[in-house]
Formats: structure tokens, sequence, C-alpha cells
């Protein structure tokens, strides 16, 4: 199964940009992660960007779901052999409504408000921790 993380602008801070690029590098022995930067925050433009792809659109008033609940997700969105996942993060307003109504999913990072780049690194560290914990990677601890 694909993912295609889709968030608005590069990475201003060194570190989100280091430690995006790190998960990427991890993520490969597990997924294609593909890290797609849009230049405006546009929904039209997310919306091209996603596709036909499953809609996870990361929203502050989204449902909490934690790591392991996550990973059960994913396993059965990969035996039902779903192909691609877009992964939508908005700037520093959030998401429009038209990418949030098309979602499948809208899901939180917790109740603290994030600035986009650290939900985009909270995002890449839980996919994979997802992915470790599928495998029993010792990476993920209960």
């Amino acid at each position: 199964m694909k993912w295609k993380i889709i968030s608005v602008g590069k990475p201003g801070f060194p570190w989100v940009r280091d430690g995006v690029g790190m998960y990427l590098s991890r993520l490969k022995a597990f997924a294609p992660v593909e890290n797609m930067v849009l230049k405006k925050n546009d929904p039209a433009l997310f919306l091209r960007a996603a596709g036909d792809a499953v809609v996870i659109a990361l929203d502050e008033e989204g449902a909490s779901e934690d790591t392991a609940g996550f990973a059960r997700r994913v396993a059965r969105w990969e035996m039902e052999r779903v192909k691609e996942v877009a992964v939508c993060i908005g700037g520093a307003d959030g998401l429009f409504p038209e990418v949030r109504s098309r979602a499948d999913l809208c899901l939180n990072l917790g109740r603290f408000t994030l600035m986009h780049e650290l939900a985009l690194l909270v995002w890449m560290e839980q996919l994979y921790r997802v992915y470790t914990l599928k495998e029993d990677h010792p990476y993920h601890r209960a």
C-alpha cells in the first residue's frame, strides 16, 4: 500500500526537515511513502493530489485513535488491498471543508493544537511506529 503525505509548504525548521527525511528513509523498509508539498493551501490542489486514494484528513476536530488501533486499521486496509492512502495536513489555518468532507477518515493528533510542520513530523513518526508495531519491531513499546 502506498502512502501520499500531502502538506502545505516546505518545513522551515531544519529539525522538522531532518526528522521527516529520517522517517521517510526508515519507512522504505515497510511501504512506499511520498511526501507531496503543495505550494499553496488550496482545496482543489489537495483533492487533485489525493486522487482516488483513501483520504485521511488530519484535523483538530477529527476522531482520536491510538497507535495500536490505527495499526489494526492499516492491516485491514492491506488485507482489503487498498492501493493508496493520502494523508492531508493543512497549513496554518487547517484544512478546508471540501477536503474534510472528501476524507474517508478524519483524525486528530491529540487535543493540543499543533503547528502544521510539527503535525507533519508527528504523523511521520506515528506512521513509522504503526509499521514497526505491525512487524513486531522493538521500536514500539506499549
